[in-house]
């Protein structure tokens, strides 16, 4: 996992580098240790660096030159739209800002003394980065490939009863039994079996009506009377965690 960190100020910058890592290897022993921490003090170093895909979390001081914080995201979303952003900040005046980069939140300087805030947010931002890396390992047409997690967006089984994996743009059968998929993505808080052999990740879900959880591109996925209750219970607390991780 690579996190960035950029803030002019080098004081606060390796400040705020030194307590991430000591709030990892405290809290996140188990990944700690495969976390990269990259630091810029330059806003435009860092542009210059940056790849769509390669950062999972950006930590961007708001008060920057020759660019702030929130140019700096504005640029970071023309290129990616994916990667999660938090603010660094001495103030709260300009944190509405953040919300037209869709930033998940915000840290107040200097951290040592917001251990509260930071806690708040980072508890509920850190395990959907981890969650973001994991990629289900298939079969197809005899290559073996990885598919994140986080582009799934549901898989069933085909008419010729083959396992099939739905991605944004494509779909295709893999050579992998549905109990076996079932075992490994279950354990993901975001995928809930709603019907016989189909899961769905629930990050794809718009809404959910009586019958049906209805996918941001319209598809229908059909929740099964046996499933039903156990799949809308798991679908509104995954709601409820979206909402509290992007509560400033």
């Amino acid at each position: 996992m690579n996190i960035a960190i950029v803030d002019d100020q080098s004081g606060d910058l390796l400040s705020a580098e030194s307590f991430l890592k000591d709030y990892l290897i405290r809290n996140f022993p188990e990944v700690a240790q495969s976390v990269k921490i990259n630091i810029f003090n330059n806003p435009e170093e860092f542009l210059s660096n940056f790849e769509s895909d390669h950062f999972d979390l950006l930590i961007l001081d708001i008060f920057m030159r020759p660019l702030n914080g929130i140019q700096v995201a504005q640029v970071v979303r023309e290129r990616d739209s994916d990667v999660s952003i938090i603010f660094l900040t001495n103030s709260e005046d300009f944190i509405l800002e953040g919300y037209k980069v869709f930033a998940v939140g915000y840290f107040l300087k200097p951290l040592t003394e917001n251990v509260e805030q930071f806690t708040k947010t980072f508890y509920y931002i850190f395990p959907r980065l981890v969650e973001n890396r994991r990629k289900l390992s298939v079969r197809v047409d005899g290559n073996d490939i990885l598919v994140p997690y986080k582009s799934i967006r549901y898989i069933d089984i085909d008419e010729r009863h083959h396992l099939r994996i739905h991605l944004p743009n494509k779909e295709f059968p893999v050579n992998m039994t549905y109990a076996e998929c079932v075992d490994v993505l279950k354990k993901d808080s975001r995928f809930v079996e709603c019907y016989h052999r189909i899961i769905v990740n629930m990050d794809f879900i718009k809404s959910m009506d009586s019958e049906d959880f209805i996918l941001t591109d319209g598809t229908k996925i059909p929740i099964s009377k046996r499933k039903s209750k156990e799949s809308k219970l798991k679908y509104m607390s995954h709601l409820i965690n979206l909402n509290s991780a992007n509560t400033w």
